[in-house]
């Protein structure tokens, strides 16, 4: 059965009625990676009536690669060179940005605390003029931006810092956080099975992180006989499904949990809700 969309039924709302305005927006969607800020935005759009679309994921590089990556989205989207040039400078794309805004665009950023990146930052600058400008006129502007964040202290040095060019221009703010477990339950619905002992596996290992969940399950776990055989099968893993640990402490965890995946699956959900209430420490 395909994945369908669960849960985020308010953030959802709040996304449709935002994009549904048809007037200038600058939002601000954070969450930690892989949580569903992309699908999020997706299924609003396809909500609203389908509103064009430019989707750049920002690369943690130079300037010269971040504008390959423009370049890169604007073929992805089919956005017509004749219409709006390619940028060749930080400069020359906030103005398109802005450009594509006032055509009726919505033009997603992902990824976008890489542009308090030092050799990044004069995009900031230039998009705050072009912010200035569309907000002075937000009536007659149909499309918006919307920026994604997956780095909580990086995005709030690019919007929230007082010195910071763009301070103060966000109309909207949205932040993601787990699916509850209801959604969880509607996922092994049509996925797996809503068994007592796979519910307190899969929220005890992943809680509510949609992209691990499908990955556990596109892989056949759902139908493994015991909750463990999934657990080994991710612990174990080189490069396991979730997103690399950022943190030295979860570092720890992904190297040292082979024992976790080697036991019995009390000692499993043991394991795992150890690491899970000393996270959150």
């Amino acid at each position: 059965m395909p994945w369908g969309f669960y849960g985020r039924t308010d953030e959802l709302r709040m996304t449709v009625e935002i994009i549904g305005r048809n007037r200038w927006f600058f939002a601000k969607m954070t969450g930690r990676r892989r949580i569903g800020k992309t699908t999020l935005i997706q299924r609003a759009i396809q909500t609203t009536g389908g509103k064009p679309i430019l989707y750049v994921q920002t690369p943690d590089s130079a300037p010269a690669g971040v504008l390959s990556a423009v370049d890169d989205a604007l073929e992805s989207f089919n956005v017509s060179p004749d219409r709006f040039a390619r940028p060749r400078t930080l400069a020359e794309f906030a103005r398109l940005v802005s450009s594509l805004v006032q055509a009726g665009y919505i033009v997603v950023l992902d990824e976008f605390q890489y542009f308090n990146r030092a050799h990044l930052l004069p995009f900031c600058s230039s998009l705050q003029a072009e912010v200035d400008t569309l907000s002075a006129q937000a009536d007659r502007v149909p499309g918006g931006l919307i920026v994604l964040g997956s780095i909580h202290t990086e995005m709030p040095a690019l919007l929230e810092d007082r010195n910071a060019p763009l301070f103060n221009r966000t109309t909207d703010e949205i932040e993601l956080t787990h699916l509850d477990i209801a959604s969880v339950l509607a996922i092994l619905r049509e996925h797996a099975d809503t068994s007592p002992e796979r519910l307190l596996f899969l929220w005890t290992l992943f809680e509510g992180v949609l992209s691990s969940i499908a990955t556990v399950t596109s892989k056949g776990c759902s139908e493994a006989s015991e909750p463990h055989y999934c657990g080994g099968s991710f612990l174990k893993a080189r490069r396991p499904c979730a997103p690399r640990p950022r943190t030295g402490f979860s570092r720890n965890f992904a190297a040292d949990t082979t024992s976790c995946s080697s036991s019995s699956p009390d000692t499993m959900v043991a394991c795992t809700a150890t690491y899970r209430s000393t996270c959150a420490k």
